[in-house]
């Protein structure tokens, strides 16, 4: 398997993930504004769980195409140290901090809607932001 190939199976797959657990955000922003975070979907442990998914899949991929390789060394976490800073952390902690809290004001004005917009939007950009870090790293040892 040559290396575009590796690269065009690790975007579909990013791709998908991406979909699956945020692909309605922007639908539920628009046009079901939703008061509350939905914590069975949106919980902070999120970007933690697509991580785990896609590790798995490149787990596999790497299985097929460099098995003599391991994916602990491959993926050093040098990702992680580049994508979530303090600040990162900082930042989407007190969104969801926001989102969850719901201000006398928001509930007269049914306006907490922003918030959790806000902290689901962040949360997405994390997760796309580590996944694709996860891809550099995977596909720099590909070469």
């Amino acid at each position: 398997m040559n290396k575009d190939t590796i690269q065009l199976r690790c975007d579909q797959k990013r791709a998908e993930l991406l979909d699956r657990y945020f692909g309605n955000i922007v639908h539920e922003a628009a046009h079901e504004m939703p008061e509350t975070v939905d914590e069975s979907r949106y919980s902070m442990e999120l970007p933690a769980k697509v991580e785990a998914e896609y590790r798995s899949f490149l787990r596999e991929l790497l299985a097929e195409v460099a098995p003599d390789k391991d994916i602990d060394v491959i993926l050093d976490k040098r990702y992680w140290s580049v994508t979530f800073t303090e600040d990162d952390r900082q930042q989407l902690e007190k969104a969801y901090k926001d989102a969850k809290i719901i201000t006398v004001w928001e509930k007269l004005t049914k306006s907490n809607h922003e918030d959790v917009t806000y902290y689901k939007g962040l949360l997405k950009e994390y997760t796309e932001e580590l996944l694709k870090w996860m891809e550099i790293d995977f596909m720099e040892d590909m070469e």
